[in-house]
């Protein structure tokens, strides 16, 4: 039931922000592409772009009582996780997909121009 996943947000300190989401993990990539061209201003201010991420994702249920959970994990916690599971690294601004283990840049479109 559901297609959950979780985003990790890793600004490199020991605590990291994870993102629960019930539905989110048959599109999450169009969704995330979404949500890192909203928070790209503020990229290098973790805080601040972390929070326009999530604001981005969960902007249609915000009001909701499900769908989304938002708590601190460890390092070490991200395996515990289950379901699907996308660190965003937020120091060296890549995507790392757990499943693949493929590391996609946030801003790959400006290394093309």
């Amino acid at each position: 039931m559901g297609a959950r996943i979780n985003f990790v947000f890793d600004d490199g300190t020991d605590s990291l922000v994870n993102l629960y989401s019930h539905w989110g993990a048959e599109t999450w990539q169009d969704d995330l592409a979404g949500a890192l061209d909203h928070a790209q201003n503020r990229k290098g201010d973790y805080s601040y772009f972390t929070r326009m991420v999530i604001s981005h994702l969960i902007k249609d249920e915000i009001l909701m009582e499900t769908g989304y959970g938002i708590y601190a994990i460890t390092r070490e916690g991200i395996i515990d996780l289950s379901d699907k599971i996308v660190v965003l690294d937020l120091v060296n601004s890549l995507i790392i997909d757990f499943d693949t283990q493929e590391e996609i840049s946030f801003y790959y479109r400006e290394a093309l121009v």
